[in-house]
């Protein structure tokens, strides 16, 4: 039932419940106290009455006793067990006994008729103890006390009805804004931009849900533009290849095999450059929704970086047969067991990538110089070249996707420093560029390095810088 009811309601019907709750446990510490003094006022009236027979009994008791006043009643018994009085109600009369076996105090003695309260009071003489029954025709402890009982009820039901009706405007007033934001967000476009969640000026705490929304909107809708950005991108630079490779298929017809070969070779060449491209687009996909990165220490990464500079040698004797390649590597660091938040492969297609990025660049002898130096508490990794430099207007956007400058090789497909940076941000670092036209420009990978555990490599110690050509 309370899954189906509104949360208003429910709130309007738990508060309601908590009042009557409090209240009921008031009236009832309320009715208990004023029982208390019901009973005491009732016990001192009854002894006055008991008392003035207490003084003839003490002074000189007589055969014969003055009646008590009107709606009094009293019974006086003598030691020897006679009575010497009795004035005490029908239903009373006969249990005058009964009621001095309960002792000398005040009682509540119920019968068939009413409910009556008598009052015991034992007289010590030297004959023997005598005893006093004192009560009223009318039990008026009793009616005020149902009285006040009717009053308190009263008072608990008009105070739950006021409170229900109270919380419901009350809960209506506080919800209102989630109302709102409900509204809203039914007729919210996450494509669109502009459109928010209210907020309102309040700073409570569906001010916070409303402004969390709102960032989350705001991420989403930055997400989706990305999405949207990229699919634009990738569908425009894949098909003009894509466009090339069919016209270069069209014109192999069977006729001149020598002029086939030649465009079997250039499809080739646009097929793995089609290639390179879905490949970098996985690479960046991957990168987007991979989870914590992985660690690895910077002697390993040292390692990393000698093979991808050997690599990247071989590669470049394979292309630029023609061309003088020259490419140098540093490593300067002082805590080999410290790490970096990278994986092997991370770190390797970041160089793999930055020198590739370099080769290309160059149009005739290059020298490319690579180096990883640990600065205080991070790691920083340079690949610098003598090719001249980007376009002023490129560098500020080269780590965008789908960005190459105009003196690249046209084989590129402008994400390889997209792939730099979204590894080193997704590492906690950053990548730079520092550019200077006509010639040549550096990356800089900037890594945070953390303390290794001591358990793993305890053994290792600082080592000499190294300088290998």
């Amino acid at each position: 039932m309370l899954a189906r009811m509104t949360l208003r309601g429910r709130i309007t019907l738990g508060s309601t419940i908590v009042a009557i709750l409090l209240l009921g446990m008031a009236s009832a510490v309320v009715f208990a106290q004023l029982s208390v003094v019901v009973a005491e006022k009732e016990r001192a009236v009854l002894h006055g009455i008991t008392e003035v027979y207490r003084g003839v009994i003490q002074s000189d008791p007589t055969p014969r006793f003055d009646a008590p006043g009107p709606k009094q009643h009293v019974a006086i018994v003598a030691p020897a067990g006679d009575e010497r009085m009795n004035t005490l109600p029908a239903p009373l009369e006969d249990r005058v006994e009964r009621i001095i076996d309960l002792g000398p105090r005040l009682h509540h003695f119920p019968t068939k008729t009413a409910t009556f309260t008598v009052y015991v009071d034992p007289v010590e003489t030297p004959q023997g103890t005598w005893y006093v029954i004192a009560t009223r025709d009318t039990d008026l402890a009793e009616e005020v006390l149902d009285d006040v009982a009717h009053l308190l009820i009263a008072v608990l039901v008009s105070a739950a009805v006021v409170f229900a009706v109270g919380s419901w405007v009350v809960a209506g007033a506080a919800l209102r804004p989630v109302e709102l934001m409900r509204r809203s967000a039914q007729s919210l476009v996450v494509a669109r931009k502009g459109e928010l969640l209210p907020t309102g000026p309040a700073k409570d705490e569906l001010g916070a849900l409303a402004r969390t929304l709102n960032d989350l909107l705001e991420r989403m809708r930055a997400a989706a533009e990305r999405e949207r950005q990229m699919v634009s991108d990738a569908s425009h630079e894949l098909r003009n290849p894509l466009a090339v490779l069919q016209a270069q298929l069209e014109l192999v017809e069977g006729v001149d095999p020598a002029a086939d070969a030649a465009v079997v070779d250039d499809a080739r060449r646009t097929l793995a450059r089609l290639t390179r491209i879905a490949d970098s687009l996985l690479q960046l996909s991957r990168i987007d929704a991979a989870g914590e990165p992985q660690t690895m220490t910077l002697d390993d990464a040292a390692g990393v970086l000698a093979e991808s500079v050997d690599a990247a040698r071989l590669r470049a004797s394979e292309l630029r047969e023609d061309r003088g390649v020259d490419i140098d590597f540093q490593i300067d660091i002082a805590e080999r067991a410290h790490s970096i938040r990278l994986g092997a492969d991370d770190l390797g297609r970041i160089v793999d990538n930055l020198l590739d990025n370099a080769l290309a660049a160059a149009t005739g002898d290059v020298e490319i110089g690579v180096a990883l130096r640990q600065q205080g508490p991070t790691a920083v990794l340079t690949v610098s070249d003598d090719a001249g430099g980007f376009d002023p207007a490129t560098a500020e956007r080269a780590f965008e996707r789908f960005v190459r400058g105009s003196g690249r090789a046209s084989s590129g497909g402008g994400l390889g420093l997209a792939i730099v940076s979204r590894l080193a941000s997704h590492a906690g670092g950053s990548a730079q560029i520092e550019n200077h036209p006509g010639i040549g420009a550096s990356i800089v990978v900037t890594l945070p390095v953390s303390e290794a555990d001591t358990a793993r490599d305890a053994g290792a110690r600082p080592s000499p810088n190294t300088h290998h050509r």
